[in-house]
């Protein structure tokens, strides 16, 4: 029968078209672009300051990177030329994480370097005000009793997250005393015994700061290039989880406002001193 063999061969044509359609397309011409080469960077050190290094992006091709400083100043950057600050004398590695144009993933440089010697600071206007005139017996912040002397904020300079009340912090923190001395670029914490630990609760504990402590200023390497007061790591002035390094937002013969990063997590402090 003419008629059914007919039939029979459009349900067959129909299956396939439609098998076909349910197929998935391949295109054997796609490829996926290969991992960039590495690429290339300077490490130079500044002329007539041994510790602090240019680093640059001398390679092409990549539309984004970021760079890691372990024990520098700063700790990371994403641009193509960055200065670095390096307090204490050593052996660093620079290393440069880039991303290439047209995809096909991140490659990686590092370089090592040497600093020779430890940052020594220099006695001018600021010194003088932070160590009380370059002189011994150095000078001696503590925490302003006035409102506002922490102050927390999830970017810096703010505070929606917490503003202490005047008189609003604990004993244990008022008589802590931090003393700059401009002889070694000492640092001396001073704290009575106790420190207020904020992984406990914010109790008062039992705590004996390291007494080789020292200290720094890095010109320009702060947020919006402001200053930075560099103290060494596990160091911290009164709040256990900022530091060791403070941007200095206000220095004068009355008065030290500091700001830091909250350790291992999002958010600033401020910390203002006497």
């Amino acid at each position: 029968n003419i008629m059914l063999v007919m039939k029979k061969l459009l349900l067959l044509l129909g299956a396939a078209m439609l098998f076909d359609a349910c197929a998935p397309y391949e295109d054997d011409d796609i490829t996926l672009p290969a991992t960039p080469g590495a690429p290339t960077i300077t490490v130079e050190p500044v002329s007539g300051d041994p510790n602090r290094v240019v680093v640059k992006d001398a390679s092409t091709g990549f539309f984004s990177r970021v760079w890691d400083f372990p024990g520098g100043t700063p700790a990371k950057s994403t641009k193509a030329v960055d200065t670095v600050f390096y307090a204490l004398k050593g052996d660093y590695i620079v290393t440069l994480y880039a991303a290439a144009e047209g995809g096909g993933g991140t490659s990686s440089t590092s370089q090592t370097f040497n600093i020779a010697q430890d940052a020594q600071p220099t006695c001018d206007p600021q010194t003088g005000l932070l160590t009380g005139d370059c002189e011994t017996p150095g000078r001696c912040w503590t925490f302003s009793h006035a409102a506002g002397a922490v102050r927390v904020g999830p970017q810096p300079g703010s505070s929606e997250w917490y503003t202490s009340p005047a008189n609003g912090l604990q004993a244990a923190q008022y008589d802590d005393a931090f003393c700059f001395y401009f002889a070694g670029g000492h640092f001396q914490y001073n704290n009575n015994g106790q420190t207020v630990d904020p992984w406990n609760g914010y109790a008062a504990v039992s705590f004996s700061p390291p007494t080789n402590l020292t200290w720094i200023i890095s010109k320009g390497t702060g947020f919006n290039g402001s200053d930075q007061l560099i103290l060494p790591d596990g160091a911290f002035l009164g709040v256990w989880d900022s530091g060791p390094v403070y941007d200095i937002v206000t220095l004068t013969e009355t008065q030290l406002v500091v700001r830091s990063k909250i350790l291992n997590s999002d958010g600033w402090f401020e910390l203002d001193r006497k």
